[in-house]
């Protein structure tokens, strides 16, 4: 399935922000649910709900695993399932209601204790109305009425006398104006029972979160928001499973876990919070219908002691949804078998050999597919002995084609785009269009010189199947379709790319990790007189209004040994004697396409800039621009649409753009991810043979790496 999981991002370490997610934490669960074999887009939903929408939609999700807490009011949590329900949208986890209900403590008991579930007796208090009853059992504990992760909590919550009750109030309502509850304290146990619908029998067991508080000088064992993050009492405190009680104990805080989600119906997960006084009797302390995720959370916790990994919960969780929404869980497809000829499997990128190319950080994938909604599909053909046409000799085959996906529905919604050519001995079909008009409507193909065309037709094919109204009741579509020369490799008399094989890239199309090397377009391509064709990268931009992305994906068949240069050094001056030049390709200068997407918005005229600057970081890499090689380069920014005007009801069209003094971000990374794409591309291949017995070799990366060490050795000693 494609899986977007929306989630809010936690960018300080406010307390105001404590619900939302960490980078680490989204990447743990994109990476968990990519490893299930589903395609995943991560959309951060912060921010404006047009906005919001737009990334939703471009996901095109089939399922959205919604991690989702919210920033605003008390109907955060609810937004989210609300918007998706108006969306049409399938998700995990509880609906608006649900969400709404549970973040009100106190309508959440009230309801609860409407249907026989033993609750603390408590009142709810504002700044208009403070008076507690005179029956309220001390002591008590005052927290913020619609909060989670125990924010406003702390050891000095629980009061013991009606004046220190008065002093907790008058602080807390300062930075929790909207209410507090104010509840009788259990002097007791803290339990949890986290919940998975999919699990027999659903329950995972009882966790109890037990505290050393002589360690910490604390008197009540409360899980303050200290300890919830990490600070200096997080130590004191312990989760145990399954907690260590009595049958009996056990039976009733059991049976009122299930009253609980019976009256209150979780899907797909949930996790109930009691406290079991000393006598023990259990009380409903809370519902969390969108628990923690963490893996020490309570729900992770319970779940090892039923061998369930951090992927197994996920993937039960996703099979709740499915079930529920009637969506098909397809089992992964089975890889076909390589020929004997086919490269290995990709060996490590730069990134993960310790070379750091520039400032900015990656994104989570270190490739295009970061910017959200972006996809990439190869299709490989590696072959001997294939017929030539009209001749009775046999060619020998390897070439592909690969399909950059801009997000969205592109032909109904254009994305602003750009270009640039640095030389023009190349082909990129539609992209005179692109630079003249500014807007991407279709996706981005690429394959051999020779292909083009029926490439071109393929995409065609696709379009037309997919918008029925195209070239009838609308315009005509022009495909962008570039090219390399893997001739030195590929014998192109045998013409074997066709227009399935377009339509099979494009079927194929995943977010998450790119393969990358010998593969797909650039299963031919040669690059510094090594094997390698396709490179990924790309780049965090850390901008006063959020964290943007900006991805780069090269078709590299470029370039002369001599010349190749990593993290700055020539590298290419003592590798060339190693290599006969006899073996090399000498006739030709090769190519290079380079597709740039962000989510910066941007016009088309600073996309061509970016596109510009994106040339800079092929020369770092060694690149000269040869006579006879085309360096073509396209842009887009997924953040800027237009329905196509035979859709769009005004004259005017509205783009929102970053401002050109503020451009240089862009120009700095875009350098950085170009220049890192393409030594991917030869870093992971395992080196290809060819027609006519050549062989390009597999980059010598362990060369490499002592030729850098021992240069920083003596600039160290200079």
């Amino acid at each position: 399935m494609r899986i977007t999981v929306a989630y809010n991002l936690r960018t300080d370490e406010s307390e105001s922000t404590a619900e939302l997610l960490a980078e680490a934490d989204v990447e743990r669960i994109v990476r968990a649910i990519a490893e299930l074999q589903h395609q995943v887009t991560p959309v951060e939903v912060s921010g404006a709900p047009n906005l919001v929408v737009e990334r939703l939609l471009d996901s095109e999700p089939d399922l959205v695993f919604n991690l989702a807490e919210g920033t605003i009011g008390s109907s955060r949590e609810a937004f989210y399932p609300g918007l998706y329900e108006q969306l049409g949208l399938p998700f995990t986890g509880g609906n608006a209601s649900l969400l709404h209900l549970n973040l009100d403590k106190q309508l959440a008991k009230t309801v609860l204790a409407s249907r026989g579930v033993r609750v603390p007796g408590g009142v709810l208090v504002t700044a208009q109305d403070r008076a507690l009853p005179r029956n309220l059992a001390y002591p008590v504990i005052i927290k913020p009425n619609s909060e989670g992760s125990s924010k406003g909590i702390t050891q000095d919550s629980v009061a013991e006398t009606p004046e220190a009750a008065a002093a907790v109030i008058g602080r807390l309502l300062q930075s929790y104006p909207a209410g507090l509850v104010v509840e009788s304290f259990i002097v007791g146990r803290e339990l949890s029972v986290p919940f998975i619908e999919s699990f027999p029998g659903r329950f995972l067991g009882i966790v109890e979160h037990t505290f050393d508080l002589p360690a910490i000088g604390a008197k009540y064992n409360i899980y303050d928001y200290d300890m919830k993050q990490g600070g200096a009492s997080a130590a004191a405190v312990r989760a145990v499973c399954p907690a260590p009680l009595t049958p009996a104990a056990q039976r009733a805080v059991m049976q009122m876990a299930r009253n609980v989600f019976d009256v209150m119906t979780c899907p797909d997960m949930g996790r109930v919070d009691i406290r079991l006084r000393k006598d023990g009797k259990p009380f409903f302390i809370e519902l969390n219908p969108l628990p923690s995720l963490h893996p020490e959370a309570s729900m992770m916790t319970a779940a090892r002691t039923r061998d369930l990994s951090f992927r197994d919960v996920l993937r039960l969780i996703i099979r709740s949804a499915a079930r529920r929404y009637g969506l098909a869980i397809r089992a992964p497809r089975k890889a076909r078998p390589a020929p004997e000829t086919a490269a290995e499997s990709a060996r490590p990128a730069i990134r993960d050999l310790g070379i750091r190319i520039g400032y900015f950080r990656p994104g989570v994938y270190n490739a295009i597919t970061d910017v959200p909604g972006v996809r990439v599909g190869h299709f490989t053909r590696i072959a001997n002995d294939v017929p030539v046409p009209g001749t009775r000799e046999t060619a020998c085959v390897r070439t592909g084609v690969t399909a950059v996906l801009p997000a969205g529905r592109p032909y109904r919604n254009r994305l602003v785009a750009g270009g640039f050519i640095l030389n023009g001995v190349g082909e990129m079909a539609g992209l005179t269009q692109v630079m003249a008009q500014g807007w991407l409507e279709t996706p981005i193909l690429l394959t051999n010189s020779h292909s083009v065309g029926r490439v071109h037709a393929g995409v065609i094919g696709h379009m037309s199947r997919r918008y029925p109204e195209l070239g009838t009741e609308s315009d005509v579509v022009l495909p962008v379709v570039g090219e390399a020369d893997d001739s030195f490799l590929n014998d192109v008399r045998a013409g074997v790319c066709t227009a399935q094989d377009a339509q099979r890239a494009i079927d194929a199309a995943a977010a998450g990790p790119v393969p990358q090397g010998s593969v797909g377009a650039g299963t031919g391509m040669t690059t510094f007189d090594f094997a390698g064709g396709i490179g990924t990268a790309s780049r965090a931009l850390p901008l006063p209004e959020g964290t943007f992305l900006l991805g780069v994906l090269v078709l590299s068949n470029f370039g002369r040994l001599r010349n190749l240069t990593v993290d700055g050094r020539v590298v290419g001056r003592e590798l060339a004697p190693l290599y006969p030049e006899e073996a090399r390709r000498v006739e030709a200068g090769g190519s290079v396409i380079v597709v740039i997407a962000t989510d910066v918005p941007l016009l088309s005229s600073q996309l061509h800039q970016v596109a510009r600057r994106s040339a800079l970081g092929l020369g770092r890499t060694g690149s000269h621009a040869a006579s006879t090689s085309g360096e073509i380069l396209i842009a887009f920014s997924t953040a800027n649409r237009s329905a196509r005007p035979s859709r769009s009801a005004s004259r005017f069209a509205h783009l929102r753009y970053i401002a050109d003094p503020h451009v240089d971000t862009l120009y700095e990374a875009v350098i950085e991810a170009t220049e890192e794409a393409v030594l991917n591309a030869i870093f992971c291949s395992q080196g290809m043979d060819g027609r006519q017995g050549r062989v390009c070799p597999p980059v010598p990366q362990d060369r490499i790496l002592r030729l850098l060490a021992e240069g920083r050795h003596a600039h160290a000693r200079h």
